[in-house]
């Protein structure tokens, strides 16, 4: 016997939970209909309701014709009429690249993520020294990472499809970059304990020139590279809790980089290297999600730097995301700013020795009506958008199908009211699922700071959001 079709077993189960029908009137009916379900194509809705998790009907392309996937007039006509796409609200990141909100903001994507490999962790640099910044990217799903070259101002708003691909090297999230064997060129690290030596621009675009060097195989997040020591050696910090000293001699063979602990931390957001109590050595500045909260490690000095770093808590309170260090309020101190629930900023009141915070909580703006999810804050970035350079703004990316907003500095800044937010206008905030920290990158060179960021589970991959200060 033939095996039943989709709309077979529709009709079927149409037969099951109705009427019985006794007359041959009756049942004759009952066959036409049957004949006219098997025969016909499904209703949008019935083809939704037998997809696995209610996802679209539609399908994304191969990746060998992403190149071609932006866009056109020639497009060929959807499969679905656009009275049902219009009712049913059917929408990809395809209906809202490039096109520009009222205040001119727009999303480019450099690649979209059709297979759910799902990017997380992006870098910039200019590894083929052509002017134009590259792009580097690692897959936490997909278990790869891939140096995408900017194809230059002309083409930059269109897929980046000059890449290479490293082979597969496990699930991590998270990257680094930074010199890890004193030869003038950018490495790249994956979170998952991987380094790859860059060869120089003459082998650059051969991923099998790179020099894969593997310290540990696990994950261990925000890889962080500076000099810890003092001996003007770039050293590799990982997971905000251990690093490995970049030794003098055979830099590729991981027996010679030995490990230290700094201390304990569980889920880190954020590492970041600065001289937090103006001693003239870097700490670092440690933002935790569950348990630590946000805290630093004082540097001991040179002597001690190989034992475990002193530990100084700024906030206990758990459950942030992301955090950025700056000046947001003209005083010359630098200040943080952290993504949560409620947007925590954090004055800094004392110019030396153990920071002192004056700590404000703002709440996220309403959203538009497209967005039927509460806003939950994760990226941040301070970035000047309104013309005063001594106030820049407080950028913020929202996790899951929400707006980006940014907060706007007005009186002194002590109290919640003196926070302003504006929502920002790019078309299409719900369909991007999932996104991650601010990068602050001038990616089409025109002279202002462009966001990027990387979005799993909404198709849209790698993507950036055109800064139109300077078009």
């Amino acid at each position: 016997m033939m095996g039943q079709s989709g709309a077979d077993a529709a009709a079927i189960e149409l037969l099951a939970v109705g009427e019985k029908h006794e007359t041959t009137s009756d049942m004759k009916q009952v066959a036409i209909m049957i004949l006219a379900v098997g025969l016909a194509p499904l209703t949008l809705e019935a083809q939704e309701a037998l997809q696995p998790n209610n996802r679209f009907i539609l399908t994304d392309p191969q990746p060998d014709t992403l190149s071609a996937d932006l866009p056109t007039n020639n497009a060929e006509p959807h499969p679905i009429s656009p009275q049902e796409m219009k009712e049913a609200k059917v929408t990809t990141w395809k209906d809202y690249v490039g096109i520009p909100g009222p205040s001119g903001w727009r999303v480019n994507v450099i690649e979209p993520d059709p297979q759910d490999h799902g990017p997380d962790g992006f870098n910039h640099h200019d590894w083929d020294a052509d002017g134009d910044l590259d792009v580097f990217v690692n897959f936490e799903e997909g278990g790869y990472s891939r140096l995408y070259f900017n194809p230059g101002k002309v083409k930059v708003r269109e897929l980046w499809t000059d890449f290479i691909e490293f082979p597969k090297h496990g699930k991590c999230e998270d990257s680094g970059i930074g010199d890890l064997d004193c030869d003038g060129d950018i490495d790249y690290v994956a979170n998952g304990g991987h380094v790859y030596f860059n060869p120089g621009k003459g082998e650059l675009r051969d991923p099998g020139k790179w020099i894969q060097m593997t310290l540990f195989e696990n994950e261990a997040r925000v890889p962080t590279i500076s000099d810890l020591d003092g001996d003007s050696l770039n050293d590799l910090i990982v997971g905000a809790r251990t690093w490995y000293k970049q030794p003098a001699t055979g830099k590729h063979d991981a027996t010679n980089w030995k490990r230290y602990e700094l201390g304990k931390a569980n889920w880190p957001m954020s590492c970041i290297l600065s001289d937090i109590d103006g001693d003239g050595d870097n700490d670092i500045l440690v933002q935790e999600r569950k348990f630590q909260g946000t805290f630093y490690y004082v540097n001991p000095g040179r002597d001690k730097v190989t034992e475990p770093w002193p530990v100084n808590v700024i906030d206990p309170a758990t459950g942030g995301m992301f955090m950025a260090l700056g000046d947001v309020n003209g005083d010359g101190r630098l200040d943080l700013i952290k993504a949560a629930e409620m947007i925590s900023i954090y004055l800094r009141t004392n110019d030396q020795g153990a920071p002192t915070y004056h700590k404000i909580e703002v709440a996220p703006p309403p959203q538009p009506a497209s967005v039927k999810v509460k806003a939950k804050a994760k990226g941040v970035a301070i970035l000047e958008m309104n013309g005063v350079p001594s106030y820049p703004e407080i950028v913020i990316i929202p996790e899951y199908e929400a707006q980006l907003w940014y907060l706007t500095l007005s009186s002194e800044g002590r109290s919640p009211e003196n926070w302003t937010n504006t929502l920002m206008d790019m078309p299409g905030p719900e369909s991007r699922k999932k996104m991650d920290n601010a990068f602050l990158v001038d990616l089409d060179g025109d002279g202002d700071q462009d966001i990027a960021t990387t979005e799993e589970n909404g198709g849209w991959g790698v993507i950036w959001f055109e800064n139109p200060a300077n078009n």
